[in-house]
Order: C-alpha cells, then structure tokens, then sequence
C-alpha cells in the first residue's frame, strides 16, 4: 500500500510539472492555456480528496514500549515513560501546575553498511483531543544541567550502533492519558497520502 501511495505521488509530481512546463511554453508562443490550467486544477484537488479520504481513514495502531519504529534503516523505539510524583517534584520549579512526563528514547542503525542520519525525526506527544505536544526546552535544559547533555534525536550513528536519550515533555495537569508518535522527515512527507500510524498508548499517569 505505502508503495503504491508514493508511485502515485510521484506521478502526480510529474504529471504536473508536465502541465507547467506546457503552460509556460504556450505562454511564451502567446497560445491559450486555458486548457492546461483546467487540468492542472483538477489534478491538485483530485489530489487532495484522496489526500483527505487517506486522512479520514487512517487509524492507531498500538505497539508497546520497547517496539521499534523504523523509516528505511533507522529506527526508534520509547523504552520507558517516566511520571508521578517524584518527576512532577522535579520540575515544579518551572510549572507546578504542569504534569511533567519524560520520556526514555532508544535510536539503533539496522542498516547492513552505512551510518544513518534521520532526516528531520521528532517524537509528539498526542493527547485525548488530538492536540500535539513537543518536548519541553526549558524541561530538557533542566534535566540536562542534571544528568547531562543527551544525545539528540538526529544524531548519526554508525553501523549497528544504538544511542538512548532522554525528553522531557510538558502536558496540562488534566492529560492523563496520551500517546506517543515517533516521525522522520521533511515537511514535504507531509503531502504524501496519509497511512496508519504506529503509537504507544500511556493510559494512566500511574
């Protein structure tokens, strides 16, 4: 299915640089473009209906902690989910009102023979109303002054080599059940037709 989703991505991409290309060379011969402008309009929304269908459709699919979740070959994993009272204790310097939830990170390169860099990878949080939440900075740079720097999300690893890491994230006191997304990519993945989604559920902020 992903395969198919992206040969017809790439076929739209091209078809409409077809389309432009036509455009500006009728334009430049002073030729009605009429024709290829209707075209090209009804590629984008056809486009984006069946953009908006995949999205409709998409659905969750749960995975528990430790499951790797791998673009090409890099993969991630959330090995552990750190909350309650001593976390919240931690950080109540900088929100008492927040409820502080860190998140323990494992990157691996399954790769057979080169280092991998992740292009562009980011962990959200997701909470019940589907509002998306990103780690903390001035979390991370407390815990940090702790424990140490962490190793970033993107960092390179070489052949077989595995990195963990440590987020900080910071809810409202009223999400008490969320779940985590791991992604990689450009914002131009964000076009590509929408798929089911891997994500670790944390249902309870026991």
């Amino acid at each position: 299915m992903q395969g198919m989703a992206t040969l017809f991505f790439l076929l739209s991409v091209l078809l409409l640089l077809v389309l432009s290309i036509l455009f500006f060379v009728r334009l430049m011969r002073h030729k009605p473009v009429k024709a290829i402008l209707i075209k090209a309009v009804a590629l984008i929304i056809c486009y984006t209906l069946i953009w908006m269908i995949c999205w409709f459709r998409r659905a969750d699919t749960s995975v528990s902690l430790g499951t790797d979740i791998c673009f090409d070959d890099w993969c991630a994993s959330i090995t552990g989910v750190e909350k309650g009272p001593d976390i919240q204790n931690e950080f109540s310097s900088l929100a008492a009102d927040s409820n502080w939830v860190v998140l323990d990170v494992k990157m691996s390169n399954h790769a057979r023979g080169i280092a991998q860099k992740p292009s562009e990878p980011r962990i959200h949080i997701i909470d019940s109303n589907g509002k998306f939440w990103a780690y903390s900075k001035r979390g991370q740079h407390l815990a940090e002054t702790k424990s140490g720097k962490q190793p970033d999300l993107d960092q390179r690893l070489e052949l077989h080599q595995s990195l963990e890491t440590k987020m900080v994230f910071s809810l409202p006191k009223t999400v008490q059940e969320f779940k985590i997304l791991i992604e990689e990519g450009p914002f131009i993945t964000q076009i590509l037709f929408p798929e089911d989604r891997s994500v670790y559920y944390i249902k309870d902020n026991k």
